[in-house]
This record gives C-alpha cells, structure tokens and sequence, in this order.
C-alpha cells in the first residue's frame, strides 16, 4: 500500500491537501492536543491517520481512529501504527462510556443525521467526557466554497448549536479563519473580507506582517511541513502570530464576526 492516499477532496491528505485545508486541520488537531493528556481519546472520522498519531505523541493514554473507510482504516494503521476501526459514526463501534475525549473535526458535515452522530458521540463518552467539534459554518462557507459535493448535513451556527446544547454542556465556543469582521476589530488583520483592507497599502501591509510571523504559511513552508504533518501539529506559533494568522483558533466573538469554522469544547453532563 502506498504511503500516500489518494486525494480526492474528502479526506485531508497532507501531501496533496491544497494550502488552506491542510493548515485548516493541523491548528485544529494542535488545538485538540491540549485536551487529551492522560485521556482515552476517540478520533471519530480519522482520515489518514496523521490526526490521530499526533494526539497519541501529545500524551493521550490511547487513541482509537474509526473511518467509514475499512482501508483508510488499514492505511492510517500502516502508516502510523495507531489502532483503527472501520466504523459509521452514526453508530459507532465502541461500547457505552468507554472514552474521555471525543475529536470530531468537519465530521458532521458528512453524515445524514446530526442528531444521531451526536447521540452517539455522547453515547461513548464517560461522565464528564470531553467532545471537541468543529463544522463550516452553512452562513459563510456557502459564499466561500459553495456546493461541496461531500456535504450533506451542512449547518449555520444558530443550527449547531442548538444541536450541541440539547445533549452537552457547553465550556466554550472557538473560530477559525474570520470571513467577515466588523472594521473596528483587530481580528480583522487575520480575516478573509474586512473592510479596513480596502484603504491603500494595507493589503501589502497585511502580506508582510505574515511572512514575518508566519512564514510557515508561505508556499515553501508549507510545502515543507506537509512532509512532516506530525511536526507541524507540534510547532509553537511565533509570539503576536496570532493577530495576524487566518487560521489561528480563538474564542468566538459573536457580535465582531462571522467564522468559516465554528469549533464548540462541551462536557457530557
């Protein structure tokens, strides 16, 4: 089996991924990686496997990756050694409460129903188990990549959370890559539409404050770290990147922007 998959725009493949998406899913699996020391970790709809081998190498006591897919299942084991199941995640194949944390990043956007899948992740979780998810937000990402042809249950934020709030605690809700930012916010130096952008010379001003501080987001960099997925999830940001990072992860600040990607962190009560 190859050590690469084949990229066909539904599973992230670090080597073929075009350069948002790839940097898309390394801040969040970094982000996630925060939440699974000493845990018993779930990667629901783990793709290629590079996902769940970086929360093993965070300090996750174990990590079971489970796909649709019985040979993505079989590549991301032979790849990274991590422990797989070939699985739907709307009725997943894991015994009740059996893990600590839940990972589901852009999984809910692939399954018919919401509500099941969600069911079901809290379905395994132990008492008090965490669930870090995150989908497009229906709102922005139907202007920005419209017609997805693996999306099926796409959702607005209003829609996601009502879902998440019927079955878990809510600790807090995050965004990556601002679409649209009010012109007084300085989380619009990072966003993809700001109306401040508009004024002369603060484009090229934008441009070179990110080679600075993220020079790993050029063209070389990237193509640099798609090699090394696992060093990448790793790496520290640069002090001050942040401001300046479109696909930096904060807290939701609802009434200064519209997110592509909302993330929630909620607690199985």
């Amino acid at each position: 089996m190859s050590s690469t998959m084949e990229f066909t725009g539904e599973r992230m493949v670090p080597e073929k991924a075009d350069k948002d998406t790839f940097w898309e899913h390394i801040y969040r699996y970094r982000f996630a990686a925060q939440f699974v020391v000493g845990r018993q970790v779930l990667d629901i709809a783990c793709g290629e496997g590079y996902c769940a081998a970086a929360l093993s190498k965070a300090g996750a006591t174990r990590v079971l990756g489970v796909d649709i897919s019985a040979e993505t299942c079989s590549h991301a084991t032979q790849k990274y050694g991590i422990a797989t199941k070939a699985g739907d995640g709307e009725k997943m194949p894991l015994d009740s409460s059996t893990v600590d944390v839940v990972v589901s990043f852009e999984t809910i956007v692939h399954v018919p129903n919401p509500k099941a899948f969600l069911d079901e992740c809290q379905r395994v979780l132990r008492p008090n188990g965490v669930l870090i998810i995150s989908t497009p937000n229906h709102d922005a990402a139907r202007l920005h990549h419209p017609n997805n042809p693996f999306h099926c249950s796409e959702l607005n934020i209003t829609e996601f959370k009502a879902l998440i709030e019927e079955r878990f605690v809510i600790q807090a809700y995050y965004s990556q890559r601002p679409f649209r930012v009010v012109w007084w916010s300085l989380r619009g130096l990072s966003a993809i539409s700001w109306p401040i952008r508009k004024i002369r010379g603060v484009e090229r001003l934008i441009g070179l404050l990110r080679r600075m501080l993220c020079p790993h987001l050029t063209e070389l960099g990237t193509d640099a770290h798609r090699k090394e997925p696992l060093a990448a999830i790793k790496m520290e940001p640069a002090p001050f990147s942040s401001l300046i990072d479109t696909y930096a992860i904060r807290k939701f600040a609802p009434y200064v922007e519209t997110p592509l990607i909302v993330i929630a962190v909620a607690v199985r009560a």
